[in-house]
């Protein structure tokens, strides 16, 4: 009798701890804001992430073949919505932005006024993200648009030149636990590469042998965040997903360089 109250307790609790979990699908671009953001959730109202990060084009397709999870956070709002149109989870919203900038040398001349005349020059290797696979090739090639909206036949060059070393199947592996993106610019087998903001800016304060290059504004392209909750997803699930909506959430994501959508007003 006692084994046997002893294993109900086992299962109960095992039970308790399951659904204290929160499966987190992310853009891999959050991964060290969240991190910072599950640790202060954690901190206030218990529970545990189990965080699986990818490109967000990757992971949509993921889910809609079935695979489990509480919380989707896509580079890009489209792909949230998809599975919300499939059914498959609530409603989307938009719950940050990014901004997209060139990672180079610290010694080149780049700046805002050449890039495109040196992203165009024949001699100059381009490193992106994949398109389809990965939101931040999306936006890469849709500023290869705007350039070819100036520059006619601007964006054939362009995308034909890019090395698309991130976000797909052809991702390189990391060299030394570096970022392929890195080694690529160290081994000089690209001069430059387009990434988000917020990924350039930690790059950056890592290093003063690299610095970020702002777009001008004529080539801004604004990405946007998505974020839906599974409607298979516990109650837990659905309080993460408004904590990253509050104040403190937005300050969270703030503090690594996104942009909120959500903050109050200053008094």
């Amino acid at each position: 009798m006692r084994s046997w109250l002893v294993a109900i307790m086992v299962a109960a609790l095992a039970s308790s701890a399951s659904a204290s979990e929160i499966r987190v699908m992310a853009a891999g671009s959050l991964k060290d804001a969240f991190t910072a953001i599950f640790a202060d959730y954690t901190k206030q109202y218990g529970g545990s992430f189990v965080p699986v990060w990818g490109p967000s084009g990757t992971l949509r397709e993921r889910l809609q073949k079935g695979e489990a999870f509480d919380i989707f956070a896509s580079a890009a709002l489209p792909h949230a919505q998809a599975l919300t149109e499939a059914g498959i989870s609530g409603p989307s919203v938009l719950f940050t932005r990014n901004a997209l900038c060139v990672v180079t040398d610290a010694a080149t001349a780049l700046d805002g006024g050449n890039l495109v005349e040196t992203l165009l020059k024949p001699d100059i290797k381009i490193g992106t993200s994949t398109p389809v696979a990965d939101p931040a090739g999306d936006y890469t090639w849709e500023i290869f648009h705007r350039i070819d909206a100036q520059r006619p036949g601007a964006f054939k060059t362009l995308s034909e030149k890019a090395q698309q070393l991130f976000g797909g199947p052809a991702t390189a592996a990391p060299v030394n636990g570096r970022p392929p993106l890195l080694d690529a610019l160290d081994q000089r087998r690209i001069d430059l590469f387009i990434y988000y903001c917020s990924g350039a800016r930690e790059i950056v304060k890592a290093s003063a042998k690299y610095k970020s290059v702002e777009l001008p504004p004529e080539l801004s392209v604004g990405p946007e965040y998505g974020l839906t909750v599974s409607r298979k997803a516990s109650p837990e699930a659905a309080d993460f997903a408004m904590y990253l909506l509050s104040p403190q959430g937005q300050a969270g994501l703030k503090a690594f360089g996104f942009i909120p959508v959500a903050l109050p007003a200053a008094p």
